[in-house]
């Protein structure tokens, strides 16, 4: 009698078990998955999301975001994905040859942009706006909102969750804005130069000019005219670094520092990040701060 109970026992803890299992397989497989384009978007849905949403980006980190390629293998991720958000206003001019389905989202629709001017550049292939958007805190606070609306609208169960979370984040975005008004208010310098402009939304922000060599497109050639343009501000307004940004080649930069005697640094653009920064956990504030300490050291900020 004792064996047959034993033997029941077994039988149900082993039925249990399986039960447990199979609940575990059910939440996984009806579990959000977000696939992005840029890692300002990643990292937005990651913080808001949290363990109930599966975000995945589909440029692999370490790639320009601009020259990227989709693979048949991609292509399958984006379709089989809940959503799939991506930046727009131009920036992944890929995105275009993708068959166009119902989860996917052009984040530039809900963000303010900023027109592009004759003198930012003539010839780029960006269209009509600058796609550098999630550079401004509002823009990314706008971002967020469209965001935690979306996780809402597809997992209501969480909604407590994921408005806690969007406001434990924009209460960060809050903190970095407060930081470069405070930071950049008083500064020596107010230009700065770099290799292609991302800094167009931060600048009108917080009130300093960008010069760039190559305008708004990283793989545009630079010309002697804006070569010589450039090392003559560098004289006469006594700038002493010049910037350039991860993924795009710092030949030319390298070049215009050199024969000036000066310093060359970078700048994290966050569109996307290097694998290794990925593995540390890097974030966009940590980028954004990162980058509001040179910044505030090229143009000698009190």
């Amino acid at each position: 009698m004792k064996k047959v109970v034993l033997l029941i026992v077994i039988l149900l803890s082993f039925v249990a078990a399986l039960f447990l299992m199979q609940e575990r397989d059910e939440t996984s497989h009806h579990k959000i998955k977000i696939v992005v384009s840029t890692f300002a978007l990643y990292d937005i849905v990651k913080a808001v999301g949290g363990e109930a949403v599966d975000v995945e980006m589909v440029i692999p980190f370490g790639v320009e975001v601009h020259s990227f390629e989709p693979t048949p293998k991609t292509i399958i991720e984006i379709q089989k994905s809940t959503r799939f958000l991506y930046s727009g206003a131009s920036l992944e001019p890929w995105v275009k040859k993708l068959p166009r389905s119902a989860n996917m989202l052009d984040m530039s629709q809900y963000v303010d942009l900023k027109k592009v001017t004759a003198h930012e550049e003539a010839d780029h292939d960006h269209g009509a706006f600058d796609p550098h958007y999630w550079l401004d805190i509002g823009n990314m606070k706008l971002l967020t909102h469209k965001i935690v609306l979306e996780l809402i609208k597809l997992d209501p169960p969480h909604e407590a969750d994921y408005l806690h979370r969007a406001e434990v984040y924009m209460d960060g975005l809050s903190k970095i804005d407060t930081a470069y008004k405070k930071r950049l208010k008083s500064c020596k310098l107010h230009e700065v130069i770099v290799h292609h402009n991302t800094l167009g939304y931060v600048s009108a922000r917080y009130g300093f000019e960008v010069e760039a060599l190559t305008g708004l497109s990283p793989d545009a050639l630079a010309d002697a005219k804006t070569m010589a343009k450039l090392a003559n501000q560098i004289k006469e307004k006594g700038i002493n670094v010049l910037f350039f940004e991860a993924f795009v080649s710092d030949r030319l930069m390298k070049n215009l520092a050199k024969e000036n005697h000066i310093r060359l640094d970078y700048l994290e653009p966050l569109a996307n990040i290097t694998a290794n920064q990925a593995a540390e956990g890097i974030r966009y504030e940590d980028g954004m701060y990162a980058n509001l300490d040179k910044l505030a050291e090229a143009m000698q900020c009190q």
